[in-house]
């Protein structure tokens, strides 16, 4: 058989494996962006969930305050909620749009049907108040028929979200193992590709192809997702063999970054869940700062929840501060704490003041070279600030990070500001 034959057979097969190992990777790669989008949509259906109890905790709390105080005020607010702003049917409607399935859904109308009917025992509360009967309007709103038709809102918004957490978990580990499925052939793949090489080469190519291929199968068997560092940048001259390492690095470069991004989403989606089942701020506040010490370097944090009446922030607790500082109060606008949340902007100190907050050990102390003081944001509403320091620098993917890691943190805030 010809040399040019033979050659031909070469290509041939080693196109065929790159294209299959192309269409591994390009698989992984869809299920890693499916798995995102999962964790994404149980996130948000878990915000909408929020948002349609909110909403009727607000018309709740409205029609309380004006049986309280008779304010026509909160007579314009109600009204404005129910007519013109109407969170409770966007939440619902953003639930449908996201693809819950039948049974989430009929727990969801289920929730807002209770709600639309809570309304009419509201609207006869706002009746007797206009006509000064306040006492038979706060009979109303805090008699046990209206907190048991309260208690028929909460109930099955509660099951939703129990319910497309456990669904949506079931798929991510569904399409996880599909992904890591797919990488592994691709890592197979790529692997059969260089044994073929190395076998051409020894009974067809010469002492200039040989020493390339030999290099570039030791490389290639010790490329893994965890060894950050590969010597494939060796192959830098215009030859095939150069193209296909290039190739590979690319491939591994893609895999590591997928890898990370995915380990960085779990953790956070897993972190939301521990923070959701905190009973009190004391507990909510050591598993986010043990949490953040161990996966960022934090080595000083603070939390403090917001007073929105009082225009005022509250330290609940912190990793590395001294226990006589909890339940210290900082007025919004008050030093830079005060100043993120009056702003509700995240503050970046890669250079501190100095003296501005000093790290202790058993051994001394050391003043922090990095402070980053992020807003505890839900729906717009400022629920608290939490306050970091370290001794590295918070570089991007930090900051994203502690974005994600606040969103999670500022719903679990709001759970335990209403309980």
């Amino acid at each position: 058989m010809s040399i040019k034959i033979i050659n031909k057979w070469i290509v041939l097969v080693l196109t065929i494996f790159a294209v299959i190992t192309f269409f591994s990777l390009a698989m992984a790669n869809y299920y890693r962006n499916n798995q995102v989008k999962i964790l994404d949509v149980q996130l948000r259906s878990l915000l909408l969930s929020h948002q349609l109890s909110e909403g009727s905790d607000f018309l709740t709390n409205t029609v309380r305050s004006f049986a309280a105080t008779g304010d026509s005020n909160y007579d314009k607010a109600y009204s404005t909620e129910v007519n013109v702003d109407r969170n409770r049917d966007k939440a619902v409607d953003g639930l449908r749009k996201l693809g819950a399935t039948a049974n989430e859904l009929a727990l969801i109308e289920k929730a807002k049907n209770n709600s639309d009917k809570l309304i009419g025992l509201e609207t006869d509360a706002f009746t007797a108040g206009r006509f000064g009967n306040l006492q038979l309007a706060r009979d109303l709103t805090y008699g046990p028929l209206y907190l048991s038709e309260k208690a028929k809102i909460m109930d099955p918004i509660h099951q939703f979200q129990k319910d497309i957490e456990l669904r949506l978990a079931d798929k991510v580990k569904e399409i996880s193992w599909l992904a890591d499925t797919s990488l592994f052939a691709a890592f197979i793949i790529v692997f059969v590709m260089v044994m073929i090489v190395l076998l051409a080469q020894i009974f067809f190519y010469g002492r200039r192809v040989v020493k390339p291929l030999v290099r570039l199968n030791e490389v290639v068997s010790d490329l893994t997702i965890e060894k950050r560092e590969s010597d494939l940048s060796a192959f830098n001259d215009s030859s095939e063999i150069s193209t296909l390492a290039k190739t590979i690095n690319g491939f591994h470069a893609n895999a590591i970054v997928a890898a990370d991004y995915q380990k960085i989403k779990l953790h956070i989606a897993e972190l939301s869940g521990e923070l959701y089942k905190a009973k009190d701020f004391s507990e909510l506040t050591e598993i986010v700062m043990t949490d953040i010490s161990s996966f960022l370097g934090v080595r000083h944090g603070l939390l403090y929840v917001a007073d929105q009446e009082k225009q005022s922030l509250e330290l609940a607790g912190g990793y590395g501060v001294p226990i006589q500082e909890i339940g210290k109060k900082v007025q919004f606008g008050e030093g830079l704490v005060g100043q993120c949340a009056l702003n509700k902007v995240p503050i970046l100190m890669n250079t501190p003041p100095e003296n501005y907050i000093k790290i202790y050990s058993s051994t001394g102390s050391a003043e922090a070279n990095c402070v980053l003081i992020q807003p505890l944001i839900l729906n717009r509403r400022l629920l608290g600030v939490i306050e970091l320091a370290a001794f590295s620098q918070f570089d991007e993917d930090d900051q994203i990070i502690m974005e994600e890691i606040g969103m999670a943190l500022a719903m679990s805030i709001g759970l335990l500001t209403r309980k």
